[in-house]
C-alpha cells in the first residue's frame, strides 16, 4: 500500500511542479534553486522519474502554493480514492 500512496505522491507532484513552472515561466535551473536542489534532481522531479523530499515538498508549498491547504487536500482526496479502490 505505501509504495501506492508513493506512486500518488510523485505523479501529483510532478504535475504541480510542471503547471507552475509553466505558468511562472520559470526554467528548471531556477525552479531546481527555488527548491534547494541540484539541477539534475530538479529535471527528474520534473520528468516524473523521482518523487520528492519533504524537504522539497514543504519548500513547494511554501514557495508555489498561495494556499497549501489547497494542494494537500487535493493530494488526501487522491490518496482517499486509491484507498476505496483497493478496499
Amino acid at each position: 500500500m505505501r509504495k501506492t500512496y508513493e506512486k500518488i505522491l510523485k505523479e501529483h507532484i510532478h504535475k504541480h511542479l510542471i503547471g507552475k513552472r509553466e505558468e511562472l515561466r520559470l526554467s528548471q535551473v531556477k525552479m531546481a534553486d527555488k527548491l534547494i536542489m541540484d539541477t539534475r534532481s530538479y529535471v527528474n522531479l520534473d520528468h516524473g522519474k523521482s518523487g520528492c523530499s519533504s524537504l522539497t515538498l514543504a519548500l513547494y508549498l511554501i514557495n508555489f502554493c498561495e494556499d497549501p491547504k489547497e494542494y494537500l487536500d487535493e493530494l488526501r482526496d487522491a490518496f482517499e480514492d486509491e484507498s476505496k479502490h483497493t478496499a
